[in-house]
């Protein structure tokens, strides 16, 4: 099995604040897509950290649906996320707004994400682009959301591939 790698750039200009994160991925791009399609699946890796549990409140996957998030952090704290799914292109792109709620600090930033999935050797390169996060910290947060995010998407998918 090839040994999966990480990278991470961050893009912030005036006009364009954005995280943005490449990643080699073990796992067709079929299965990489349908972690994303999947709210069983979406629960248990679309968190910054294990530690961090997601509920998926309500999740339709389709151009023009709609998701809402709850994120239980520990000591208590919940942050609410919610958008709509403005582009599906089966395996390889989905794009859909990523709006933080009230009372969060982010509350009110309403940002964009565009995920690029594409065949790379025996495996897949996922591209998540996430823009318009115009608040400061927001794209340092994020992209460190991002990492932790993938490595759980990594860890998903090796368990998927050994049939657990």
């Amino acid at each position: 099995m090839r040994e999966s790698y990480s990278h991470m750039a961050m893009q912030i200009t005036p006009t364009n604040y954005a995280a943005e994160l490449r990643r080699h991925l073990d796992a067709t791009p079929e299965l990489v897509f349908a972690a994303f399609a999947d709210p069983a699946l979406v629960r248990r890796w679309l968190t910054p950290a294990p530690q961090v549990r997601l509920e998926v409140l309500s999740f339709d996957f389709r151009v023009g649906g709609a998701y809402r998030f709850a994120y239980h952090v520990p000591g208590g704290a919940i942050m609410h996320v919610n958008g709509v799914f403005r582009g599906i292109e089966r395996p390889s792109r989905i794009a859909f707004s990523w709006n933080i709620e009230p009372p969060d600090e982010h509350a009110g930033v309403q940002s964009e994400v565009r995920v690029a999935i594409a065949p790379d050797g025996d495996g897949a390169l996922l591209h998540i682009r996430h823009v318009k996060l115009d608040r400061i910290g927001a794209p340092q947060r994020h992209a460190e959301g991002w990492r932790g995010a993938a490595e759980q998407l990594a860890g998903l998918l090796r368990e998927r591939e050994n049939g657990s």
